[in-house]
């Protein structure tokens, strides 16, 4: 006797306006967070680095990597000075 395999349907619904284009044509968008403690805003202006943060202070927090528009840069670059912040450009 073989075991048979079932398909199972899955309800899921992606919203596709929320996805990066493909082709070329799609701006990306600062993802820099303004909102709220509970909820999540991106920044929305146009994306122009691609940044990653590395801690220094030895305990071996993750790398941050964010899409962010140059003036959200500039803050992080402001609030982080001690962690090493690489950016380069999309």
């Amino acid at each position: 006797m073989h075991a048979t395999e079932t398909d199972e349907q899955i309800d899921e619904s992606v919203d596709l306006s929320e996805l990066p284009s493909l082709d070329g044509d799609g701006k990306p968008r600062c993802e820099c967070d303004h909102g709220t403690e509970a909820e999540y805003i991106a920044c929305g202006r146009r994306a122009r680095w691609r940044v990653s943060v590395d801690c220094t202070c030895g305990e071996q927090h993750p790398r941050v990597v964010e899409i962010l528009c140059s003036r959200c840069l500039r803050t992080l670059r402001r609030n982080y000075e001690r962690e090493a912040i690489t950016a380069r450009p999309l």
